[in-house]
């Protein structure tokens, strides 16, 4: 029994040594497979995403995807996102947001990005125009002289608003224009009352902007306007689409045509005054090098053919900026301008390459500014190319541009008054300043705007009559 047992054990003995050694011989290469080519060892798999809140809509949730794309962007895209609001001030503003969409219509947090954007202070950093923001139209514009409100003109059709052309709006719908004024300057630059009045009229005088500010719209819209008498009248306002009001006349107030900067945008002139006369220019443009070419050469011949005036009115109201690209006809020309006194006239929409303008006209022509506050100061952030692309919103496609370069502009230094923070230009990015900041590090509001040598208002009454206040100004002054 013993001999028997450890016979079947050298047997099992045996096999596990024959096995072990056929386990450790090479392979037969007429009869085995090749080799599996060596792999890179597999990635982790992304940890799981986490559950959507069900207590969120889908509507919810893709507006809360595009705060968070947009807060991603601005920090990323922009080249100083806190030169003016900390982080700790948009990241706020945006938690906030997010938290509201529930609560708030699509049309609310449009206008709710719009203030994070203007948050930024920076007027090149904006949002491009919102398509359902514009889907309705009120059938007359406003515009605003000495800082008031009043209608300036009307579509063809609706003749309830003829009685009141050039009378001042003081609230829409019961609620003040002061408070809507106020409204329009969150979402502009901060610190700068002149910018927001003009953006107010010139891109927010809509039902989408009343929406958002809080008038009670569903039972339409009312404005309170004054009458010859000064007395508050009520005139319902209905709202129109973009198709309704495409190719239809607007009628203006009467003498309206005689006003300069209203009879043409990139022009020239002489004006003659009791005084004396002037030579006039007007910069509304600033996108085509031909176009410069010309008013720079008819001005010049102006100017010759009147030396007695010795005045030169360059009017830069109005004028948003433009492509500095395009200007080579007045810096290479400048000279041809030169007269006993210059005049550069500003509002609340002078901005970028037209304030650059000004700091050459200023260094150049030793010009005299007229007006009111600029929409800007003299150093800005601005865009690098018109073909940078946009940061696009993911769900609502809501497009927004973000500045990449930073204009330093230095009054006293004629050789810097056009740097720019592009290598394309030959100067290095220059530093903020620091002279500019308050103690707390904010900038001084005076210092979002050029403030003008003359301070001269757009007097209502001049209007009627067809005088433009600023240019009356001028031409009242002694050669």
């Amino acid at each position: 029994m013993k001999s028997k047992l450890s016979f079947i054990l050298s047997v099992l003995c045996a096999l596990l040594v024959l096995t072990a050694c056929q386990a450790g011989q090479a392979p037969d290469p007429e009869s085995a497979e090749p080799p599996a080519e060596a792999t890179e060892p597999e990635a982790p798999a992304p940890e799981p995403e986490a559950p959507a809140d069900p207590s969120l809509s889908q509507r919810e949730r893709d507006w809360i995807e595009d705060i968070e794309y947009l807060r991603k962007g601005l920090k990323e895209g922009h080249m100083d996102p806190f030169y003016i609001c900390s982080e700790e001030e948009l990241d706020f503003m945006m938690d906030r947001l997010i938290a509201r969409v529930g609560q708030l219509s699509d049309n609310d947090i449009a206008f709710e990005i719009l203030k994070v954007v203007a948050a930024m202070g920076d007027l090149h950093s904006q949002m491009l125009p919102y398509l359902p923001l514009y889907e309705r139209y009120f059938p007359a514009s406003a515009a605003y002289f000495d800082g008031k409100l009043y209608l300036v003109n009307y579509l063809e059709g609706y003749e309830q608003f003829a009685p009141y052309l050039l009378h001042e709006i003081v609230a829409v719908n019961g609620i003040d224009i002061a408070y809507l004024d106020q409204k329009a300057s969150e979402i502009t630059t901060p610190y700068n009352r002149w910018s927001a009045g003009e953006n107010f009229t010139y891109r927010y005088f809509l039902p989408s902007f009343y929406d958002w500010a809080g008038c009670d719209y569903k039972e339409g819209y009312t404005f309170q306007i004054l009458n010859d008498n000064q007395e508050v009248e009520s005139v319902e306002v209905p709202t129109v689409t973009a198709e309704e009001r495409k190719d239809v006349k607007r009628n203006y107030p009467e003498n309206w045509d005689q006003l300069l900067y209203r009879k043409g945008r990139d022009m020239e002139a002489y004006v003659e005054g009791e005084n004396g006369g002037l030579v006039y220019m007007c910069l509304a443009t600033l996108y085509s090098e031909s176009t410069l070419k010309y008013l720079v050469e008819n001005t010049a011949k102006l100017l010759e053919e009147h030396p007695e005036c010795g005045k030169l009115v360059i009017d830069l109201r109005e004028c948003p900026g433009g492509n500095l690209a395009v200007v080579d006809p007045l810096l290479e020309n400048v000279e041809s301008l030169r007269t006993d006194h210059t005049y550069v006239l500003t509002d609340g929409t002078s901005a970028s390459a037209a304030i650059t303008l000004m700091a050459f006209f200023k260094n150049k022509l030793d010009a005299v500014f007229v007006g009111e506050p600029t929409a800007q100061f003299t150093s800005f952030f601005h865009l690098s190319s018109s073909e940078k692309p946009p940061l696009v919103l993911p769900h609502s496609q809501i497009s927004i541009d973000l500045s990449d370069l930073w204009r330093k502009q230095d009054w006293w230094n004629q050789e810097t008054y056009l740097s720019m923070a592009d290598p394309a230009w030959g100067y290095d990015e220059w530093e903020l300043t620091e002279e500019y900041y308050d103690e707390d590090g904010k900038l001084y509001p005076w210092e979002n705007t050029i403030l003008p040598d003359v301070y001269v208002y757009q007097d209502i009454e001049d209007i009627r009559q067809g005088k433009d206040s600023v240019i009356e100004w001028v031409l009242a002054q002694e050669r």
